[in-house]
């Protein structure tokens, strides 16, 4: 993937990608054992003298990324896209993988199994960040429960942290996760569940745009309701936690849930692209791109993707 990054008198145009999770429809065709993720090129222009924003995509630029790792028939489904030790990684929720994405291939990388690292089930990573030289890869950060109402795993509470090559530290994040969601006022049995957050080294802090929010126990027909419009930032050591509400209460669509962001370069990450996905009653799936400021203020509202794909991930190009 090319990096670059243009200047214009309108602003500062930056290439991005997206890449897709397309759940069980990612098999290329029955019985084919070969699995895909899709890639989208675009255009950011964000121009820091008016505040404004806009995004446009690249007519033709899909691309399929294949693979036949799979796990009981599932595979290539890619949460997050991120470079990191001069390579663009994505990590596959199904299998536990963390690809290389290098032009129509997924070339495996490690391999990431869930919990506390015992296990023999791949992780369900759904973000990625780098920090101190390394790689962050993180889940939902929520206990899964029975339909009794009782927590049957904790495994989705463990983040990873990857060295440059590739070894794996497996780390209790159940506080951490736990202050998040207490702040936001929803503590257990209520959740978060995450499928974006970054660190920033020039704020020195977590910043996380939870997808979901309920004040009760998880119930999948109210969960695919309960997205949210909250940035919640935390300080290192997860003592000082704030929570912004993007847009306000006026531009908040419950059905609309982040699934990725970055911060736009040159904006002392103050500024943020993100992605939004639509999933309701296995519906109709939507993507949205949007664009708006840590303090909450939007520059460019919900706007839609071409096709009924899912994306997840996102990657601004950069020198």
């Amino acid at each position: 993937m090319p990096t670059d990054v243009h200047k214009r008198s309108a602003g500062v145009e930056y290439d991005l990608t997206a890449i897709t999770d397309m759940d069980r429809d990612a098999e290329t065709s029955k019985g084919s054992w070969t699995w895909r993720a899709v890639t989208r090129e675009g255009k950011l222009l964000y121009n820091p003298n008016d505040n404004s924003a806009s995004v446009t995509w690249t007519p033709n630029s899909d691309k399929n990324v294949t693979t036949h790792f799979n796990y009981k028939g599932r595979g290539m489904e890619l949460s997050d896209l991120t470079d990191f030790n001069g390579h663009v990684l994505s990590p596959d929720d199904k299998t536990g993988m963390i690809y290389e994405i290098k032009e129509d291939k997924a070339i495996p990388w490690i391999f990431l199994n869930s919990g506390p690292g015992n296990t023999t089930s791949g992780m369900k990573a759904e973000w990625m960040t780098k920090k101190g030289g390394k790689l962050y890869v993180g889940g939902h950060g929520m206990e899964y429960r029975n339909k009794e109402g009782k927590v049957f795993t904790t495994d989705p509470l463990w983040i990873k942290v990857v060295s440059p090559n590739g070894a794996v530290e497996h780390i209790d994040w159940t506080d951490n996760y736990d202050k998040l969601r207490k702040e936001a006022g929803y503590p257990s049995p209520g959740y978060l569940t995450h499928e974006s957050a970054q660190w920033s080294d020039i704020h020195q802090k977590w910043f996380f745009l939870p997808r979901k929010a309920n004040p009760k126990a998880y119930v999948e027909e109210e969960d695919e309701v309960s997205c949210t419009n909250l940035l919640i930032t935390a300080s290192e050591d997860f003592e000082e936690i704030k929570v912004v509400k993007i847009g306000g209460e006026a531009k908040f669509n419950p059905l609309r849930g982040y699934s990725a962001f970055e911060f736009i370069p040159d904006t002392d990450d103050s500024v943020i692209v993100a992605i939004k996905s639509k999933e309701v009653n296995n519906k109709r799936i939507r993507s949205y791109v949007t664009v708006f400021k840590t303090d909450g203020e939007i520059l460019l509202e919900d706007q839609k993707l071409e096709d009924e794909l899912k994306f997840e991930g996102l990657f601004l190009h950069r020198k």
